[in-house]
């Protein structure tokens, strides 16, 4: 009777940790990849496809000045990665934590954290957003034109395009409590 009892007991602390095993399952095959970038800013002037130095406003292009000669030029933006769940998953996965460091040509620009949790439905794929801002003289100097250049690389929408690299360090949660990815997972947009 008391192997019985013990075989019980065996059974139901197994329960909860093949739920967690369930659950680092789905993620470990949740795929990530760099989705793009948007809301670019640079100096508080927007950036986008089709800009270009030349049509600034009067007014914007003061401002730039303003930021270069203050020697404070700061460039946001977000950052999108998609997170696919294959359908084959039976879990959902639910991402509670994501560190990342963003590489500009193979030069760390920026680490953050993502602010909330992502909830992944097995065959479906979450946006997630990362917000990006430094200052654009970490990266290259030179006039308002020179950076507003640099910044249209960074953003993929002038002629050249930067390198992109983000090194993502995912945290799952489970019936366990949170269980970070061993190594990062690398996502890159290639110019």
């Amino acid at each position: 009777m008391r192997l019985a009892s013990l075989l019980a007991l065996i059974a139901l602390l197994a329960i909860p940790s093949c739920t967690a095993l369930q659950q680092l399952a789905a993620l470990r095959t949740v795929t990530f990849a760099f989705a793009g970038v948007s809301d670019v800013r640079l100096a508080g002037v927007r950036i986008g496809a089709g800009s270009d130095f030349a049509s600034l406003s009067l007014a914007d292009a003061a401002r730039l000045g303003a930021a270069v000669i203050a020697k404070d030029v700061p460039v946001e933006f977000v950052a999108h990665v998609s997170a696919t769940n294959p359908r084959e998953n039976t879990v959902t996965a639910r991402m509670v934590e994501l560190g990342w460091k963003l590489f500009i040509e193979d030069r760390q620009t920026l680490a953050g954290q993502l602010g909330g949790a992502v909830t992944i439905a097995p065959g479906s794929t979450s946006d997630v957003p990362l917000t990006v801002r430094f200052d654009l003289l970490q990266l290259g100097s030179g006039g308002a034109r020179d950076l507003f250049d640099l910044a249209l690389a960074i953003a993929g929408y002038g002629p050249l395009r930067k390198d992109l690299r983000l090194e993502l360090v995912p945290t799952i949660e489970t019936s366990l409590g949170p269980i970070r990815y061993p190594a990062p997972v690398v996502v890159s947009r290639a110019p």
